[in-house]
């Protein structure tokens, strides 16, 4: 039976402490501004080689999705796409080989990824139970936050149904409040 994750996500406060660490390995850096910045699923981050980054279209292209029979083109932030281009660079990566490998060329393993997660967390001094998919999720409720319509989070984050979604509505209550706001002060 799969143990149940807890369903934590991020402040905007800790995930910045996370990322701006002093002693985040460059490499899981990268890993977590990726979960989080194209809000991946662990096994899409995984999967990902240097030939599904498309750097004109500042786009990844994930092959094998969880929900997808066909691949989905997901966005990259600019300053996101700078960071994954001077990886490649550094590591004289071929269009070949995975974006993110193990000491024996193989590509990393989720259990790994996971592992990594929790050790920057602890070294970051955040109290949550972080996984793989607090980053999609801390990412999906910032971007409902920031009035980013639901329409457009369940596009990025590629479900099938909007209701999917749905669910990161409960989590967001920035939104709420400032459209609770705009309407107090049209009747005040």
């Amino acid at each position: 039976m799969k143990k149940k994750q807890p369903k934590t996500w991020l402040t905007k406060e800790e995930y910045n402490q996370l990322i701006n660490h002093p002693f985040l390995p460059r490499k899981d850096d990268l890993i977590i501004q990726m979960l989080y910045g194209c809000a991946l699923r662990v096994s899409e981050l995984c999967n990902i080689r240097v030939r599904d980054i498309n750097f004109e279209n500042a786009t990844i292209t994930i092959w094998e999705s969880k929900r997808a029979n066909e691949p989905a083109l997901v966005p990259v932030p600019v300053p996101l796409l700078k960071m994954i281009n001077q990886w490649i660079t550094d590591n004289n990566l071929s269009k070949l080989r995975f974006l993110f490998f193990s000491s024996q060329s193989k590509k990393l393993s989720r259990v790994q990824i996971h592992r990594l997660i929790k050790e920057a967390g602890n070294r970051a001094d955040i109290e949550k139970e972080l996984t793989t998919h607090t980053f999609r999720r801390s990412r999906a409720t910032h971007l409902l936050d920031a009035g980013l319509p639901i329409e457009q989070v369940s596009r990025l984050l590629r479900h099938k149904h909007l209701s999917s979604t749905m669910i990161y509505l409960r989590i967001s209550i920035k939104g709420l409040q400032k459209e609770i706001n705009k309407i107090d002060q049209l009747e005040f």
